[in-house]
């Protein structure tokens, strides 16, 4: 039987970013309690196991919670995104996390924190320590942080058979590679793909050392024109005004995104090959320049199985060397899931209310959670939103993103938040 309750009007489950922006502005903008439940070792959520070159691909800003900004609005001077604000690294956002967490959190009296605790979600949680089990109650609501939450390639399971023999890693490994290998196999072709090959190129591989599978192409939006920074503001509002226009212009959802492209909002790797995929990632034209330095790009769908001398792929087989490294950069990101209620009588499930940020949306619902009454009209003005995996899924996302933005205008203290400016 557990020997103590961890009790509190509000437990959350998770201690990431989603977590904590809720929970930093929820105890802004109300007296109550907070018990923080996380498997992690520290605050920070999939940032303590990200590979070590990760970047945000936005400015640092956005990423933080309501009380204190993240990152110091400073501007990038130099390489592919020269002129652009600067993107916090994986270990300066899990520095972050924490500093929140000890100094504004912790000393408010209202937060307790329970790192190396799993919870059941059948009201119990054990410390991965002591193996203690305890009983959890909340007072008003438990609140789920972890739907949402991100695949990480270090701690996902590879999706593809290898031979014995064959040299395959995950990402977070490529930086403790020996110099013992100058051929290297990128498999993946989402936001760690790509950081991967430009790590590589940054670090003076020959760009004909590398081989590129890329299993589907993707539509990137211009990060330069999506900074939404004081200093860049007349750039990211004529963003708004041109992806407005386009829409207004378009024949079809494919034309749609044409048009994006034309207007330079949107840029992918081949102008010749239609992208199937879109996770909402940006990219600067410097990258995308570096990128098509790769000539080795690999387009057979997924990797079934590596073997020593080949590589079979869903739609044929390539040749492979047996000297190659082979860096799985697979992991989808934020999986697929369904959205789901936000607010329910005794939970809150955290999830997108704005498309693609995380940390603004879960302060909307923190701050709807303190400051209004009734569920009924909490979900009304808080509809959640899918990650995008296709292009098309993109229309989803901004319609129920405008809409929600709309209902937001009609609370004054949501529109003073800033959470009404268009990204």
């Amino acid at each position: 039987m557990p020997k103590s309750v961890i009790e509190a009007d509000y437990v959350v489950i998770g201690a990431g970013v989603a977590g904590m922006a809720f929970t930093d502005t929820l105890l802004h903008h109300g007296a109550s309690t907070v018990a923080i439940i996380d498997a992690g070792h520290g605050p920070g959520g999939h940032w303590n196991h990200s590979y070590p070159f990760v970047r945000l691909h936005l400015p640092s800003r956005h990423y933080g919670v309501e009380s204190r900004v993240l990152g110091n609005n400073s501007i990038v001077r130099g390489g592919p995104n020269d002129g652009l604000s600067s993107m916090a690294s994986g270990p300066e956002i899990v520095s972050y996390y924490r500093d929140i967490m000890d100094h504004v959190f912790l000393p408010t009296g209202r937060v307790a924190y329970f790192p190396m605790t799993r919870f059941d979600w059948r009201a119990h949680a054990t410390s991965l320590v002591t193996g203690e089990r305890r009983a959890v109650k909340a007072r008003k609501k438990l609140v789920d942080a972890t739907y949402a939450a991100v695949e990480v390639p270090s701690l996902q399971k590879r999706k593809f058979q290898t031979d014995e023999g064959v040299r395959c890693i995950p990402v977070n490994d490529l930086v403790r590679i020996s110099g013992e290998t100058h051929c290297y196999c990128i498999i993946g072709a989402g936001k760690t793909g790509v950081d991967a090959c430009l790590w590589l190129l940054e670090n003076g591989a020959d760009p004909d050392s590398i081989r590129w599978i890329v299993p589907r192409d993707a539509w990137w939006i211009n990060r330069s024109k999506v900074q939404f920074t004081q200093d860049l503001f007349e750039t990211s509002f004529t963003y708004v005004a041109d992806l407005l226009e386009a829409i207004g212009e378009a024949a079809s959802i494919n034309d749609l995104f044409l048009q994006f492209e034309r207007r330079d909002l949107w840029l992918r790797l081949d102008r010749s090959i239609t992208p199937t995929m879109f996770h909402g990632a940006t990219m600067s034209k410097g990258e995308l320049d570096k990128l098509r330095l790769i000539k080795d790009v690999v387009r057979r769908g997924h990797v079934q199985v590596i073997h020593r001398d080949r590589i079979v792929l869903e739609e044929g087989t390539i040749s492979a060397n047996d000297d190659w490294l082979y860096v799985d950069c697979t992991a989808a990101g934020i999986p697929p899931r369904k959205a789901k209620v936000i607010f329910e009588p005794e939970k809150i499930t955290l999830q997108w209310v704005k498309w693609g940020r995380s940390a603004l949306s879960a302060a909307v619902l923190g701050y709807v959670e303190a400051t209004i009454d009734g569920d009924d009209l909490k979900n009304d003005l808080c509809q959640p939103i899918s990650a995008p995996r296709t292009p098309a899924d993109w229309v989803g996302t901004f319609i129920t993103t405008t809409r929600n933005e709309k209902r937001w205008s009609s609370q004054q203290n949501l529109t003073k938040m800033g959470a009404v400016v268009t990204t």
